[in-house]
């Protein structure tokens, strides 16, 4: 765990945090996708041992290639926010860095929406892949971020005492 949050303080949260967060919340939903016509199934599966074991070896197997995948997209949402929301960050209140996270997984949407677009994709994969999967995880790398502006101002403030 130490290690861990070693991980995260010295890297940015949207490539330490991002690809991992966005490989889970696909894990999720195509789990969830799988038993959509008995939703009692899928929560027995979350709790069954012969079905949530081979799920969890699966997303070992599927960590690492869902991370390389992501780590475009979070390096480009790493320097978006250093370029819009870095300085600001430090000054800001829970509520407005949960808004800066929004914001920022919103400026995707165009790219996104054109990808789809030119690919001939569903509607239904731009809503999916902006709003279950880039938006959260904008939002959540975001207050990892504040956290860390707020507690680095809390340190530079005991050091001055």
């Amino acid at each position: 765990m130490k290690i861990l949050k070693k991980f995260i303080n010295q890297k940015s949260a949207f490539s330490a945090i991002g690809p991992f967060i966005g490989t889970l919340i696909v894990i999720i939903t195509f789990h969830s996708f799988m038993f959509a016509d008995n939703p009692s199934r899928f929560i027995q599966g979350l709790i069954t041992p012969h079905i949530i074991f081979p799920m969890l070896f699966a997303f070992v197997c599927i960590l690492p290639f869902g991370y390389l995948i992501g780590l475009l997209p979070s390096i480009i949402s790493k320097l978006l926010f250093e370029h819009f929301y870095a300085v600001k960050i430090n000054s800001a209140s829970v509520s407005r860095a949960t808004l800066y996270g929004f914001f920022l997984g919103l400026m995707w949407s165009p790219l996104i929406l054109v990808i789809c677009l030119a690919t001939g994709a569903d509607f239904k994969l731009f809503l999916y892949v902006e709003f279950v999967l880039i938006l959260p995880v904008c939002i959540v790398c975001t207050w990892i971020e504040w956290r860390k502006a707020m507690k680095s101002i809390s340190q530079s403030l005991k050091t001055t005492e």
